[in-house]
């Protein structure tokens, strides 16, 4: 019996590192290491910009994040509608919310920084 394409996939995690400042428009960079349960492995960069009720200055390291419906690593790289939240005076944090089709994920860390809002934006991974 054929297993159905759904339960072939995988999941990812990653672990990234973000910068960047936000006035009404946000925008961060950042780099990450995505692993895979299937073995697969690889170092990305991560672009941001988005619009929102946002204001600050942000630095994450070690933030991690799970992705799901991953068939191949392949499938990791593109752009992704996000939902971001961040707060902080000093010691600040982040989460989102990340979705491309069939492959939704999220992410959190915390680190330096000065900043408050939400922000809807496109997250951009390449290899």
């Amino acid at each position: 019996m054929p297993i159905p394409s759904w339960a072939e996939a995988k999941s990812c995690t990653i672990k990234y590192n973000l910068t960047g400042w936000s006035f009404l428009y946000q925008g961060y960079k950042g780099t990450g290491l995505v692993s895979c349960t299937n073995g697969q492995s690889a170092r990305v960069s991560l672009t941001s910009h988005g619009v929102g009720l946002t204001l600050g200055v942000i630095d994450i390291e070690n933030a991690k994040g799970k992705f799901t419906g991953i068939k191949s690593i392949k499938d990791i790289y593109g752009t992704y509608f996000t939902i971001d939240l961040h707060a902080g005076f000093a010691r600040s944090a982040e989460a989102r919310t990340l979705f491309k089709g069939y492959i939704a994920g999220g992410g959190a860390g915390v680190g330096g920084g000065y900043n408050l809002g939400v922000a809807f934006s496109g997250l951009i991974i390449k290899p």
